[in-house]
């Protein structure tokens, strides 16, 4: 499972050098947001060269330009043997997205989509059909500019983030990917909003900061505590269950039904799967 995701510039050797070091499940090479124009070409050698080098720890993943360089990017990148994924930015539906999906699909390497624009999140329903591997990931920063807001606490966000939460489980799509905090002095804040976003339905959080990296580790860690609660919940449904019962007063006063089991066994598939 991954729980973190730390974006590296892909024209900044120094920190690419270091990137696995991290601690960070994924790291992704960006080609996009954070490279200059004219240093596109050298940033694409550069990812390839890093995805070519021995690895050290978690996913490499590649986050692509939109469009025609973005196609020609999916297309230099897609064959080397050290991709794990490849970010799409700017998701919209329409033909730019539909190929690159098609030109990854061919090489079986698994999608991460950037909904950056509100015709982006009111559009996921128009996609192609997709992986249940395929990740996505809120982009707030050009959403809040889409939709020019003036506010962008994370108050003001919620309808937002519930929106691509609803339609990655309507689409039986891995749980979405938490936005960056743009801020990383705050350890305190960082990790309550990071709480707070697996707590609403997040299944990991994508950093901009290494130091970022240990907090978003820790909070998407299924601990022991919660793995005892839901093991035993599952335990105790299932003797219910063949004594005829369905539903139950648990050992803390709350009742469980079936739907409680489910998000036990999500929780003991989480714990699996990291």
């Amino acid at each position: 499972m991954i729980r973190s995701h730390l974006y590296v510039p892909a024209d900044q050797p120094r920190l690419l050098g270091r990137a696995q070091t991290r601690g960070a499940d994924a790291v992704i090479v960006d080609l996009e947001d954070s490279v200059a124009p004219a240093r596109k070409t050298d940033a694409v050698a550069a990812a390839l060269e890093f995805l070519d080098s021995v690895r050290v720890l978690g996913e490499r993943w590649v986050r692509v330009n939109q469009g025609t360089l973005g196609l020609a990017e999916i297309r230099q990148i897609r064959v080397s043997a050290g991709l794990d994924g490849v970010w799409l930015p700017k998701v919209e539906p329409g033909e730019w997205v539909s190929e690159a999906l098609e030109l990854l699909a061919e090489t079986g390497t698994r999608v991460g989509l950037l909904v950056e624009s509100a015709a982006g999140l009111v559009g996921m329903p128009q996609l192609p059909p997709l992986p249940p591997d395929t990740l996505a990931q809120l982009g707030e920063v050009d959403l809040a500019a889409d939709l020019r807001m003036r506010d962008t606490s994370d108050e003001a966000m919620v309808p937002y983030r519930a929106r691509i939460i609803m339609e990655c489980v309507i689409r039986n799509l891995a749980a979405p990917v938490a936005p960056v905090a743009l801020r990383f002095d705050d350890p305190i804040a960082f990790r309550l909003s990071t709480t707070s976003l697996r707590d609403r339905g997040f299944g990991s959080r994508a950093c901009i900061h290494p130091a970022q990296v240990p907090v978003v580790n820790e909070v998407f860690t299924v601990d022991d505590v919660d793995r005892a609660r839901a093991q035993a919940i599952i335990d105790q449904f299932e003797a219910y269950a063949s004594a005829g019962t369905g539903v139950f007063t648990g050992d803390d006063g709350e009742m469980v039904d079936a739907a409680t089991v489910r998000w036990a066994r999500a929780i003991l598939d989480e714990r699996a799967g990291s």
